[in-house]
């Protein structure tokens, strides 16, 4: 229960960052939920929303497979001169990993985080469409679910991991006329797993071993 409010935050934020969404430049003629971006424009503000195919790798559990999931959320981005730009974003996104399972062993273990991207942008002349980052992402684990068998319900007993990861990331955007896509790609640096017994119905984890978030997302920014 406790995700619902957390959910409901982040759609008023995002639909309140599209209708109050502006920049430097003054428009007459456009209302300024729906600005086309400047070159010369200081800030901007809006949604980010997207899919991302993510994993877990690592020694844990070795034979993973890809998972995808979606994330959505609210972004500022300040630019400077010579093309330079910081970009925070913060969004709610649904990851985890799928696995090579026999019987009773772990399908897919699904993960909802808070993530908080910061990025540095490099643009190379003052009319290109084309920006190149990088920057650092740190996750909360707000909750975890893990499947056994290829089950359709999720145990009742989540996963013991580390609700907390910070995350290097590089990143692309290309700016259409209204709206920017975004990739980027993104590689947890701390092991997710803890150590401690997982639940009974997760026998094969290997207590030991490493389990690492990575991501590679597709996102519109408006």
């Amino acid at each position: 229960m406790r995700l619902k409010p957390t959910l409901l935050f982040f759609l008023l934020l995002s639909y309140t960052a599209v209708f109050a969404q502006e920049d430097s430049t003054d428009y007459d003629d456009e209302p300024n939920y729906w600005v086309k971006p400047s070159n010369d424009e200081k800030s901007r503000f809006g949604i980010v929303m997207g899919i991302q195919m993510g994993s877990l790798l690592g020694t844990a559990l070795p034979e993973n497979r890809p998972l995808i999931g979606l994330l959505g959320g609210a972004y500022g981005r300040f630019n400077f001169k010579s093309g330079w730009s910081l970009q925070q974003e913060s969004h709610i996104s649904f990851r985890g990993g799928n696995f090579v399972a026999q019987a009773g062993e772990i399908s897919s273990i699904k993960l909802l985080y808070l993530d908080f991207p910061f990025m540095v942008f490099k643009r190379f002349s003052i009319k290109s469409k084309h920006r190149f980052g990088a920057g650092v992402q740190y996750s909360s684990l707000i909750n975890s679910y893990m499947y056994v068998d290829y089950g359709s319900y999720p145990l009742g007993v989540s996963p013991k991991l580390d609700k907390s990861d910070w995350a290097p990331l590089i990143s692309y955007q290309y700016q259409f006329p209204y709206f920017a896509l975004q990739g980027s790609a993104k590689y947890g640096l701390r092991n997710l797993n803890q150590g401690q017994a997982w639940p009974e119905n997760a026998k094969p984890l290997n207590n030991s071993g490493m389990l690492n978030n990575f991501v590679v997302a597709v996102n519109l920014i408006f």
